[in-house]
């Protein structure tokens, strides 16, 4: 289907994602490597904020092996006045800062990390830029054209409305967070004997729960004010798409509005260009875009990752599964819906 080959190729533009800038590698392709990967950023809310560390398969020809997660690394943040703070290894390969950590606007921030094998990494400095308000988000749904009358792509497009400040140069990107309530059949569950016979094996709990989600886009939600200066703008931020499970009660999604710097959109901007090249999913991955991340003592070393801070202005709309004119018929997930990923039983204390 249509949809799946296009997710294919999307994860294999993302695994040269999140966080790199500006000049394109001059990279060997016959010359294999494992590129440390760096994703996450700092912004003016309270932490933690997370980071990932990574290395990407071997980058050559074709992708080989796996993407391997990279643990026992120590990360740190340092501003302009010399303030550092260290991030802790939560789960293998992700960091958080502390709790009571944010950045704060108009202070400049540098990312450093030694990895496991000793090796030393920063980015180059970012300073915070303001960001305006959210004056009002809303939804709309939106029915995708299909060339297969039975099936069709369908969820919901996020917009933000905001005021953008005169006589200045701003530059914009925004992500979606997403929370959602979840329904299984963990009674329903079945395990295989030894024959691959199904074997009932029906579990008590649980069959509701709550998942939380980065909202994964097709490409970067950004925008440079030249042509809006002064302008109150209404931007589409976003598409959920309904995947049978987001939207089988409630949705709520967390609109985040982010300052960039010039470098950062410029990035952004490159690795969206990079994203659109039409093209044969099972062709040669792309070149990787080169980022603010380097490698202290070799800086030639090719890193995949792009350290920004920002300031970030927020806003929340609820959207209830009766406000999509049709949906997707509903996943059957016959476990307890704490396999899923990022899920829990307990009610948000946000939740309404």
């Amino acid at each position: 289907m249509r949809n799946k080959l296009f997710k294919l190729f999307f994860s294999v533009c993302t695994i040269l994602f999140i966080v790199s800038c500006i000049d394109e590698l001059n990279v060997d392709a016959l010359e294999e490597q494992n590129l440390l990967v760096v994703e996450g950023y700092i912004n003016t809310n309270f932490g933690p904020h997370e980071f990932l560390l990574s290395k990407s398969a071997k980058y050559g020809n074709v992708f080989e092996g796996f993407i391997q997660k990279e643990a026992g690394a120590t990360l740190w943040v340092r501003d302009d006045l010399g303030n550092q703070s260290f991030l802790t290894e939560v789960r293998t390969g992700v960091y958080w800062t502390d709790e009571d950590f944010k950045a704060e606007v108009g202070r400049t921030y540098t990312l450093f990390i030694e990895t496991g094998d000793g090796k030393s990494y920063s980015s180059l400095p970012d300073k915070v830029v303001a960001v305006p308000e959210i004056n009002e988000s809303f939804a709309l749904f939106t029915k995708l054209p299909s060339l297969d009358s039975t099936d069709f792509d369908s969820g919901i497009e996020i917009f933000a409305k905001f005021t953008d400040p005169e006589d200045e140069l701003n530059y914009y990107a925004w992500f979606l967070k997403g929370v959602y309530i979840i329904n299984t059949s963990p009674e329903k569950y079945v395990e295989r004997g030894p024959f691959g016979n199904p074997l009932p094996m029906p579990k008590d709990c649980c069959e509701k729960c709550f998942v939380s989600e980065t909202v994964k886009q097709n490409t970067f939600s950004i925008l440079k004010d030249n042509l809006s200066n002064g302008q109150e703008n209404i931007q589409k931020v976003g598409f959920i798409s309904d995947d049978g499970g987001r939207f089988q009660t409630k949705y709520m999604v967390a609109i985040e509005q982010l300052s960039l710097t010039k470098d950062a959109f410029s990035f952004y901007k490159l690795l969206n260009n990079q994203i659109s090249i039409d093209g044969d999913i099972f062709d040669p991955p792309p070149a990787s875009i080169s980022g603010n991340i380097i490698n202290l003592d070799n800086p030639d070393e090719a890193v995949i990752g792009y350290f920004h801070a920002s300031d970030v202005a927020s806003d929340t709309l609820f959207v209830e599964a009766d406000f999509l004119n049709e949906t997707q018929l509903p996943r059957q997930i016959n476990d307890d819906c704490r396999v899923l990923d990022n899920s829990v039983v307990e009610e948000p204390h946000f939740w309404q």
